[in-house]
């Protein structure tokens, strides 16, 4: 499906041309780094009507999936973003904006003071960031993938298939203990995992999947450049919740069939990666597979969640 979007900049100052607007801007770049394409920009002041007014035409008229607000949802008299938002939405999201309140909360206590709202309009999903660049982007960044699935369920997009991404990478090892390399192609075969990868076999964790989502949480707080296959994920993904996909799901990865046999696993010891960033993604994100059915899986393949098991 396509990702459309209406990014809104709510300040008294940016609509009179008081003030440059830098969170609008920044927010519409990482939407489009994202695969977002957007459809509408707009900048208003802190008047309730006119807010209203941007978020019906956004849903209403121009149809877009997100419609993101920046601006207007701290604790000011002329803050009524928050307002706005629940004056036209049918449902809330509460999820949403929790999320992006822990994640400010990670960094400041001031985190909680954020009244940020999100909700649904018709088949359009209404998120309201902070007005601060830094954090606008810090809260949109904790929440950009579970969005898009959602906003997939909202839309109904799938059919046999509940979710759909992409494969951005593919890597091996050829020996145990060496840091997986990017390769152009690799073919899965049953009861084993990856034809010439060193850790394949008839067990339980035959092929491994991260998230680039996953990744980049990592990538943001150090300061070298993270190679495909860094975390020993033997296939990369975008657009997939991978960790959120219960045991026994069943993807199509390229012309292959797997099934998810295990979400994680423990890290025994620390890397070069955990040391420098604090962190490492793939005890908790990661995800494994064993491989049902042969098939060949390069960089640009479809990665489609099935609803139901093949027979």
């Amino acid at each position: 499906m396509k990702y459309t979007a209406a990014v809104i900049t709510i300040s008294d100052k940016g609509a009179a041309g008081m003030r440059e607007d830098t969170s609008g801007p920044a927010i519409c770049a990482a939407l489009e780094a994202d695969g977002w394409d957007i459809v509408h920009r707009g900048v208003v002041p802190d008047e309730m009507e006119l807010i209203k007014d941007e978020l019906i035409r956004s849903a209403d008229q121009l149809g877009v999936c997100l419609a993101v607000t920046t601006g207007g949802t701290g604790f000011s008299r002329r803050d009524v973003t928050p307002e706005a938002t629940l004056a036209v939405t049918e449902r809330r999201t509460p999820g949403i904006p929790e999320a992006m309140r822990a994640e400010s909360m990670r960094i400041t206590s001031r985190g909680m003071l954020s009244r940020s709202e999100a909700g649904i309009r018709g088949e359009t999903l209404i998120v309201n960031l902070p007005g601060s660049k830094k954090a606008a982007l810090e809260c949109l960044s904790a929440v950009s993938s579970p969005i898009k699935h959602g906003i997939e369920m909202l839309r109904g997009v799938g059919g046999e298939c509940a979710s759909k991404g992409r494969v951005v990478a593919v890597c091996v090892s050829e020996k145990k203990g060496e840091q997986k390399h990017e390769v152009d192609a690799v073919h899965l075969i049953p009861r084993h995992g990856i034809d010439g990868d060193a850790h394949a076999g008839d067990w339980n964790r035959q092929v491994s999947l991260l998230g680039i989502e996953s990744v980049k949480k990592v990538q943001d707080k150090i300061e070298f450049k993270l190679q495909n296959g860094a975390f020993a994920e033997n296939i990369l993904t975008e657009g997939l919740i991978l960790y959120e996909l219960p045991v026994g799901t069943r993807l199509k990865i390229g012309n292959a069939l797997a099934e998810v046999t295990q979400i994680g696993k423990e890290c025994h010891s620390s890397c070069a990666i955990r040391e420098a960033a604090g962190d490492c993604v793939m005890p908790r994100e990661g995800i494994f597979v064993k491989v049902l059915e042969p098939g060949d899986v390069r960089a640009g393949d479809e990665i489609a969640v099935l609803d139901r098991k093949l027979p």
